[in-house]
């Protein structure tokens, strides 16, 4: 068999393999060879049937298509391993008529990664932004920590409440429907509301807000959405007791609450406070040298010259959209024309905003893939097993299950070795280009100008 490319355009390869009238002949008697072993035919052993005798029973044109489909595979491997194609697609096959005897051919389209032409990565220069632990981040951090011991308690205070208060509230829940009939849906909940908060209901602190302990009030919210549909529901009704005006005690900062809290690691307010500044630090510096490699990776590809294939575009715009919508089920109950409905999203400006993001995604990746190719970056089997067992960790699953889970799915397994070389392949970039540090402030201000050219 002889291969020959016949032509290329952009990212597409078209090939022909070429089979030789004696090769057509070999591949033909191997499929009658495994015919013979196969078929069950009376007054002859599997294997031992004669070819005429196999004629009897399978037409020539049944045996033809299986030897076209044995050969046209090994074909297609020949192709791509000769020819060092990468595809991104399924190849187009587009076989002949194949006929004992004669010569035969088979003709594939491949489309592959495009060529890609990247600049000179030490001329590149890519902005590291400073990010610095301040005095402020500082006390904020430690602040939250304390308060996040701290407890709400009752009060037992007769007065009128206030936005600034915690109360404690008993309610029963009932569901009207569109046909006018109530039923109750929970009884006798009990919780405790923070009526400050950004996130409840405006419609229910206004309700609460100068009632007493012992006051009751009824608040009315629509039902929309799914729910709305599978219920047939229009609104929910909330009968809420006010039982009482709670407080947040919030403890005090002190060697002995530092001990407490740290299981004596650290043992008085200035060592804690130090430990909180260390890791404060070092989240900022993870923060600067992430910015150096996003700032990196994107100037590189904005200056590579590269043609996307609108294949990969439109499989990274389908999967995007696949991931969104399977997350707005998942936290808002509801599809995503349910949420353009009730948020009057435009949907040409979603999708518009889809295909930027896939555009910017695909040449990223096919950025970095040149990259390492060039320079021969590739991961190894060792760092799959490092990978495999941080996953697993994190997940608190076996490491070893999921190593079998994840080397008995092909998909599985090459989307984490990317990730492992896409890794190294931007640890490769960060060492290549040039470096220029922006502190914080000035990152911000140019963030700002930009916007305001923009207007």
């Amino acid at each position: 068999m002889k291969t020959e490319i016949l032509s290329q355009e952009k990212n597409v390869v078209e090939a022909v393999a070429r089979f030789t009238a004696e090769e057509v002949g070999k591949a033909v008697e191997s499929t009658y060879g495994k015919i013979s072993k196969q078929a069950n035919i009376k007054g002859f052993r599997k294997g031992k049937i004669p070819r005429r005798t196999l004629e009897l029973y399978f037409p020539k044109s049944s045996v033809y298509a299986e030897t076209v489909e044995n050969i046209v595979p090994d074909a297609i491997d020949k192709m791509i391993e000769e020819y060092e194609l990468k595809l991104i697609e399924e190849p187009e096959v587009r076989p002949g008529v194949l006929k004992e005897g004669e010569p035969y051919e088979v003709t594939v389209k491949f489309e592959v990664t495009p060529e890609v032409n990247l600049p000179d990565l030490a001329e590149v220069e890519a902005e590291k932004t400073i990010f610095e632990a301040t005095e402020q981040m500082l006390e904020d951090q430690v602040a939250r920590i304390v308060e996040s011991r701290s407890e709400v308690v009752p009060t037992y205070e007769e007065r009128p409440v206030t936005k600034e208060d915690y109360v404690s509230v008993k309610y029963d829940t009932f569901v009207t429907h569109e046909d006018g009939s109530e039923t109750k849906a929970e009884e006798g909940l009990k919780t405790e509301i923070f009526l400050g908060s950004a996130t409840i209901r405006p419609e229910v602190a206004d309700a609460i807000v100068g009632k007493k302990p012992g006051d009751s009030v009824s608040v009315e919210l629509p039902i929309e959405g799914a729910e709305a549909k599978q219920d047939k529901a229009v609104k929910s009704r909330y009968e809420i007791e006010l039982l009482g005006i709670m407080k947040k005690n919030t403890p005090e900062l002190t060697d002995e609450f530092v001990a407490e809290l740290t299981q004596s690691r650290q043992k008085s307010v200035a060592e804690f406070k130090e430990e909180v500044r260390k890791q404060l630090q070092a989240a900022a510096e993870r923060q600067s040298l992430e910015s150096l490699r996003d700032s990196a990776v994107n100037r590189i590809a904005e200056l590579a010259e590269v043609e996307l294939p609108e294949s990969l575009i439109k499989r990274q715009k389908d999967s995007i959209r696949a991931q969104q919508a399977e997350r707005i089920k998942r936290e808002n109950n509801m599809t995503m024309e349910e949420l353009f409905e009730k948020s009057g999203m435009d949907k040409e400006g979603y999708d518009n905003e889809l295909e930027t993001a896939a555009r910017n995604i695909v040449r990223r990746a096919l950025v970095l893939e040149a990259i390492a190719d060039a320079n021969d970056i590739e991961w190894t089997p060792e760092e799959l097993t490092q990978e495999i067992a941080s996953v697993a960790r994190n997940a608190g699953v076996d490491p070893k299950k999921l190593e079998e889970y994840i080397y008995g799915d092909r998909g599985r397994l090459f989307e984490m070795a990317e990730k492992i070389r896409n890794r190294k392949t931007v640890d490769f970039i960060v060492t290549a280009v040039k470096v220029a540090e922006v502190p914080e402030k000035k990152q911000a201000e140019a963030a700002e100008q930009v916007e305001k050219e923009a207007e």
